[in-house]
C-alpha cells in the first residue's frame, strides 16, 4: 500500500478530470483551492499524465472531498481495465463529499460520459453547470468555503443568522419586469402564514428565473437560500437523495437519509428553491416532512423552514 501523508494536516481536495481537455479548467480549480489554503491533488502536480491505478487510489483514499470535473471526454481506459480512469476515480470516492461540475454546452459529448452523467444523478448527486474556466474557479471557491463547515466538524458554532448560503445558479441576463409578481412572491415567503409555496404556469414563461430572483433577494433572510435541481431526477424516490445533496447531507449507517435532511433542517429557518417537480409529484409529500419536521417519532421542528417549488 502507497502511504502519502500531509504533514499540516488541512483538507485535501482530490480533483478528477481529464488533462488535457480541461488543462485550463484544472488550473482554475487548483487556484480556487489554494486560495481557501486547501490541499489540491491533482497529478499534474508531478505525476504522469496516466498514473498507475494503485497510485491514484492512494491519493484519492487519503483525500476529504472528491471534486468531478466533466467535459465531453470520458477519458483513457487502461489496457487492463473496461472503464476510465475518470470512471474509476468516481466510483471508488464512495462517501467521500462530492462536488460536481459539467461543461456546458458540450455538443460532442462522449456517449460513455453521458452514461457516467447519469449514473451520478441516479446516485442522488446533483451537479452544477459552467462554461468557461474562470466561472469554474469561482464555483468552486464558493462551494469549498461552505462544504467543510457542513460536513465536517471543526467545533465552530455559526451564528443564528447571517449563515453562508450556497450560491444561487448564476443568470446570463439581467432580470427585467414583473416586478408585481417579485414582491407578492416575496412577501410570502417571510410571512408566518406560508410554509410552501407553489410557482405553477406553462413551460418555458419564466417561473424558475422569478424564483431565483427572489431567493438572491432573500439572502440574509434565511440560513440558507439553496436551489433542489430536479430537471434530471427520473422518479420520485429520488427527490430526498437530490434535497440532501443540494444540502451537504450524507448517509449514515442506521438512519434514513430523509430523517437525516430533517435533523438537519430542523434548528435552521431555510429557503429550498425546488425545481422542475411536476414529473415527481409522487414525492410531494416529502416537502410535507420537510417543512413540518415530522419523522417517526418527531414532533413539528420549532423553526421550519421554507420552500418554494416551480412546477
Amino acid at each position: 500500500m502507497i502511504a502519502i501523508r500531509t504533514p499540516d494536516q488541512r483538507l485535501r481536495i482530490f480533483v478528477s478530470s481529464t488533462m488535457k481537455e480541461l488543462a485550463n479548467e484544472r488550473a482554475s480549480t487548483r487556484a480556487a483551492i489554494e486560495q481557501l489554503r486547501l490541499i489540491p491533488v491533482l497529478f499534474e502536480l508531478g505525476a504522469r499524465p496516466y498514473p498507475p491505478r494503485d497510485l491514484y487510489l492512494a491519493y484519492l483514499r487519503q483525500s476529504d472531498i472528491f471534486i468531478g470535473i466533466y467535459g465531453q471526454q470520458y477519458g483513457w481506459i487502461a489496457p487492463d481495465q473496461e472503464i476510465s480512469g475518470l470512471e474509476d476515480e468516481y466510483l471508488n470516492a464512495g462517501g467521500m463529499p462530492k462536488l460536481v461540475y459539467v461543461q456546458s454546452p458540450a455538443p460532442d459529448r462522449d456517449p460513455r460520459l453521458s452514461a457516467m452523467l447519469r449514473r451520478i444523478q441516479s446516485d442522488g448527486l446533483s451537479y452544477r453547470d459552467f462554461a468557461t474556466s474562470d466561472e469554474l474557479g469561482t464555483l468552486i471557491a464558493d462551494d469549498l468555503a461552505v462544504l467543510p463547515s457542513e460536513r465536517f466538524d471543526f467545533g465552530i458554532e455559526l451564528p443564528e443568522t447571517g449563515r453562508p448560503s450556497r450560491p444561487l445558479p448564476v443568470q446570463a441576463s439581467r432580470f427585467v419586469g414583473r416586478e408585481r409578481e417579485k414582491s407578492i412572491v416575496r412577501d410570502l415567503l417571510i410571512s408566518a402564514d406560508a410554509r410552501l409555496v407553489t410557482l405553477v404556469g406553462v413551460g418555458g414563461i419564466g417561473k424558475t428565473r422569478l424564483a431565483l430572483e427572489v431567493g438572491s433577494d432573500l439572502i440574509g433572510r434565511f440560513e440558507g437560500v439553496v436551489m433542489v435541481a430536479l430537471d434530471e431526477v427520473s422518479s420520485a424516490d429520488l427527490v430526498v437523495s437530490s434535497i440532501a445533496s443540494a444540502l451537504g447531507v450524507s448517509e449514515s449507517p442506521g438512519q434514513s437519509l430523509r430523517d437525516l435532511v430533517i435533523n438537519y433542517l430542523r434548528p435552521r429557518k431555510m429557503l429550498l428553491i425546488v425545481d422542475n417537480f411536476e414529473h415527481v409529484m409522487a414525492g410531494a409529500g416529502v416537502l410535507g416532512q420537510l417543512i413540518t419536521g415530522d419523522g417517526p417519532g418527531d414532533a413539528a421542528c420549532h423553526q421550519p423552514g421554507t420552500a418554494a417549488s416551480v412546477r
